[in-house]
């Protein structure tokens, strides 16, 4: 499974790089192309780990919700919109980086086998520290805008791969590498011809195996709400 999942990123990777050094080859080329560069810092308000389930030989063992804490996001774009008629339509990619923590919460286990503390039948209850989990995101968007002099709204969707690692006491440490949906929506504005504000929202959706000591399955769903500036050229 691990080499399969390896060989499947690793594929997405090779096809990403290219269409970027393709679409970037394109860019330069065009007559009148925009590009742009972008720098942005806000807040991811993630929900909770959804469908825990312990991996390997703890696969029947199921966890209830992992609550995580907010955290600060910070990254930066590249990207272009296409010429004349196009000009509704770009293409960028963007690395952002999140350390949404896991909260000391009561939380509660079941599974075959599993006997809860007192003798007390399952899903057995427990006080559980928390932990750390880091998240970096790579991701290529494509863009649909309102190509306005000053004000530009824009959507914008697609593939992201994911960098995922926990760790803690009780917890145990595991990373993984996945790949998972990257989408989102905002608000341009120039300030002078070149230099904009934006502001903007993002959603992300993606699966982790975390191996290792922590052998942890989930659903990871972050809302980010991040604001910046964008340089264009």
């Amino acid at each position: 499974h691990c080499m399969v999942k390896t060989n499947r990123l690793v594929y997405w990777a090779v096809i990403l790089g290219l269409f970027i050094s393709s679409i970037m080859g394109q860019a330069s080329a065009a007559d009148h192309a925009e590009t742009y560069v972008a720098l942005y810092g806000g807040l991811t308000i993630p929900q909770p780990f959804q469908e825990v389930v312990g991996l390997g030989s703890l696969s029947a063992v199921k966890l209830s919700n992992l609550e995580l804490a907010r955290s600060a996001i910070y990254g930066a774009k590249l990207g272009f919109f296409l010429p004349g008629r196009d000009r509704w339509l770009g293409v960028e990619t963007e690395f952002f980086y999140t350390n949404p923590h896991i909260r000391q919460q009561n939380i509660t286990f079941s599974g075959p086998g599993v006997g809860c503390p007192g003798g007390l039948p399952p899903p057995c209850p427990e006080n559980f520290d928390g932990g750390h989990v880091r998240i970096a995101t790579w991701a290529v968007n494509w863009i649909l805008r309102y190509p306005g002099e000053r004000f530009q709204p824009y959507i914008g969707v697609g593939p992201g791969i994911f960098w995922g690692r926990m760790s803690g006491v009780e917890l145990g440490t595991g990373s993984d590498t996945s790949l998972g949906l990257n989408a989102l929506g905002g608000v341009r504005f120039f300030l002078f011809k070149r230099l904009a504000v934006f502001g903007e929202y993002k959603y992300n959706r993606v699966t982790f195996d975390f191996g290792g000591t922590a052998s942890i399955h989930t659903l990871y769903q972050p809302h980010h709400f991040v604001g910046g500036l964008s340089l264009h050229f």
